[in-house]
């Protein structure tokens, strides 16, 4: 009994040192983030000497910015690649290993320069896979057994979460309903998950503020007479998530069957056409927080909004599919609210009895995507409740992401993260072995 309660206090005690070290460091991500993304701005309207021809020098930002990005994540740490939480997952089952040093370090600058240059993908990718890393060298400094060291891992993931968007709950749930199969849950693991989380999140706020992810004026519930809608909205969500992740793994499977130089040429075609879009179109390119706000509140027309769904969707398939440090969960909010508040007009016009501010669907939306293509619905509510602060639209959440799981389920779509870790699995030298799970290197 002695043991074991010390165990657990040892435990509870890395559990803060973990989520201080989370909070420190994805807190920096972030402003590294927001440096480079305004330091690149200002820089090429300083030295760029053709003013009329400002959109070459985004280019060759783009470009390089890109290509060096991929280059590290090839030369250094391959498995650094795209979200990296399927790498997470993958290593907790104790199906693959981990270079914890490497992969802070090549996530940290390979995620600085690809989101900086405007890729269409999300910081929480990295931000999970910094926090697994995290939590396994700190484990591994105490020499803790397996169990514990994925205790940590899996804790340090969902502080991750919750460090990016400033949504602990969410960070919490991520860990118990994504990684379900991979833990084996335990009062010890469920009290380190929530140590870290709180604790990290307590650290981002002191470093940078209580600020709420996506601000959104105050919504009226639907309703109870109208929320059927949210049946067909559902259904429609369920279609999405299931092409969502069969392009998303086809173009990540065709992009990384390409090697050598083609392989870099390719990269910089492709950066070279996100720095020409980021100068001209930049709603169309980047995380998504800016098309988000656009689309809530300046009017846009349903032409309008359906070109940047897209266009948008195509550029998180193939940013997501070089292989640079990214997420997908930005993006899906991006994608959510464009097709959202695309479907609150059509809705409107064809059924005025049945009114419902645009703005609901746009929230609905970021949840529905979410649920329907990683399939944890419970986070993508919590998740979309904390950023926005619309838990008054719980009933609709629940909804629209259930039926959006049931039918992505009966198309015969699975998670995303599944797909891409059994991906993985095929081309890790880790794949066909039994790690011990130590990540030792």
């Amino acid at each position: 009994m002695h043991n074991r309660g010390n165990k657990f206090f040892l435990i509870f005690f890395l559990s803060i040192l973990l989520g201080i070290g989370v909070g420190l460091i994805v807190s920096f991500f972030h402003l590294a983030i927001d440096w480079i993304t305004a330091d690149k701005t200002d820089l090429i309207d300083k030295i760029w000497p053709w003013k009329g021809h400002a959109y070459l020098a985004y280019m060759l930002a783009a470009s390089v910015m890109v290509l060096i990005s991929v280059y590290l994540v090839r030369k250094y740490a391959p498995d650094a690649s795209g979200s990296g939480i399927q790498d997470i997952e993958g290593v907790v089952g104790n199906k693959m290993t981990m270079h914890g040093l490497r992969i802070i370090i090549v996530k940290f600058l390979g995620g600085m320069l690809s989101l900086g240059a405007g890729m269409s993908m999300g910081r929480e990718g990295p931000s999970i896979q910094i926090g697994g890393a995290l939590g396994q060298i700190i484990s591994r400094r105490f020499f803790l057994i397996r169990d514990n060291v994925n205790i940590l891992i899996a804790a340090g993931a969902g502080a991750g979460l919750a460090t990016t968007f400033n949504a602990p709950l969410a960070g919490i749930l991520f860990v118990f309903e994504e990684m379900r199969e991979e833990m084996k849950f335990s009062y010890t693991s469920i009290q380190s998950v929530i140590t870290a989380t709180v604790v990290s999140i307590v650290t981002l706020r002191l470093l940078i503020g209580n600020r709420i992810a996506i601000p959104v004026d105050h919504l009226i519930p639907p309703n109870v007479a109208d929320l059927w809608i949210f049946i067909v909205f559902g259904l429609f969500f369920g279609v999405l998530g299931y092409i969502f992740n069969k392009y998303l793994v086809y173009f990540t499977s065709k992009i990384g069957e390409i090697d050598g130089w083609k392989y870099y040429l390719l990269i910089l075609v492709i950066g070279a056409a996100i720095g020409l879009l980021y100068y001209f179109y930049p709603s169309t390119v980047g995380e998504g927080y800016r098309v988000i706000h656009d689309a809530l509140y300046e009017n846009m027309g349903l032409k309008v909004l359906l070109i940047l769904f897209t266009v948008r969707f195509l550029t998180t398939m193939i940013s997501y599919g070089t292989g640079a440090p990214g997420g997908i969960f930005a993006p899906m909010l991006a994608l959510g609210t464009l097709f959202g508040v695309s479907f609150g007009l059509v809705s409107n016009d064809l059924i005025p009895s049945v009114h419902i501010e645009p703005f609901v669907f746009a929230v609905v939306g970021m949840s529905a995507l979410f649920a329907a293509t990683v399939r944890a619905p419970i986070t993508g509510i919590i998740l979309v409740a904390e950023m926005t602060h619309s838990f008054s639209l719980l009933l609709p959440l629940l909804i629209t992401s259930l039926i959006a799981v049931i039918t992505v389920n009966t198309m015969g779509g699975r998670a995303i993260y599944t797909i891409l870790l059994e991906q993985a699995l095929k081309v890790s030298k880790f794949g066909n072995s039994k790690p011990d799970g130590s990540g030792k290197e």
